[in-house]
């Protein structure tokens, strides 16, 4: 099953057990915890962080962080209105009305990203919306950003860039699911202004991952880091390992602490982590058709 499937699951799912006749549909809240949702979809609990990620991108849920939820990225998701109304177009389909009886659906039909969504950021045309899809759209790349102050007590930027990149570039060039994709990495620049964030933004929000160092707490790399979990890009933040952790709203986050620029991590499973990291990425990517 794809990620676009389980995420059509989770949607049904949560609108199901909503249904009239279920012994919690008047709880009012339409929440869900994270190991409710593992029960009830039988996903595991990467697949549902991938799952829960794209459904929020689509404004049909609302998620909910807290501290030591791991393996999970989220505490609780709550249906929105745009939720339920896409998946009660399902639910009330002829050969999906009895849903709860067949407990091996897998999925139903997403709807793609709003024309307007909500959140978009300020400024954006039709013209960035349209290089952000061309590069989602692109099978051949994986696409890596890197958020971080370019002057720092921390770390030498160059160094820290290249150490990034080469860790990714490593891992990808190791997967089994590359398939010829190759690396485009891309330090986020530093500066100030509409049309910047623009392009700021749109290399965020066309993302496969994206990596933010916390060091310095620098303000436009917390704003950056906004932009990618607001659009559900996997987010991984990194911090010197001397450097201080940072409030709890955000360090619910997976994180990986570095020593040396990055040449070195704190934990022994990093180099695993980031392959599994890589790998799940991967498998969003769009299928390629043979020519």
């Amino acid at each position: 099953m794809g990620v676009e499937q389980d995420a059509g699951r989770v949607l049904l799912t949560m609108a199901t057990h909503l249904e009239p006749g279920y012994p919690e549909h008047d709880r009012g809240q339409f929440e869900f915890k994270n190991v409710e949702l593992r029960e009830f979809t039988g996903l595991s609990p990467l697949q549902l962080n991938d799952a829960v990620n794209i459904l929020k991108m689509r404004g049909y849920v609302d998620v909910q962080h807290a501290l030591r939820t791991a393996p999970y990225d989220f505490d609780r998701v709550r249906l929105s209105a745009l939720g339920r109304a896409a998946a009660q177009r399902h639910v009330s389909a002829p050969e999906e009305a009895n849903f709860q009886s067949q407990p091996d659906v897998q999925s139903a039909p997403i709807v793609g990203r709003p024309l307007n969504p909500v959140g978009s950021p300020y400024g954006f045309t039709d013209q960035d919306w349209e290089a952000v899809s061309l590069d989602q759209q692109d099978s051949s790349r994986l696409i890596v950003v890197l958020g971080h102050q370019w002057r720092s007590r921390y770390f030498e930027a160059a160094t820290l860039r290249r150490n990034i990149k080469g860790m990714f570039k490593a891992s990808l060039q190791s997967s089994k699911s590359s398939q010829n994709v190759s690396l485009d990495f891309r330090p986020l620049a530093a500066g100030y202004g509409e049309h910047l964030f623009n392009q700021i933004a749109r290399s965020i929000i066309a993302a496969d991952i994206a990596v933010f160092d916390t060091s310095d707490r620098n303000p436009n790399v917390m704003i950056e880091m906004g932009v990618a979990l607001t659009w559900g890009v996997r987010v991984l933040p990194i911090r010197q390992k001397l450097a201080r952790e940072l409030p709890s709203d955000i360090s619910g986050q997976t994180w990986a602490t570095y020593t040396a620029n990055g040449r070195g991590w704190s934990d022994p499973e990093h180099e695993r982590r980031i392959m599994e990291m890589v790998e799940r990425a991967l498998l969003k990517k769009p299928k390629r058709t043979k020519a």
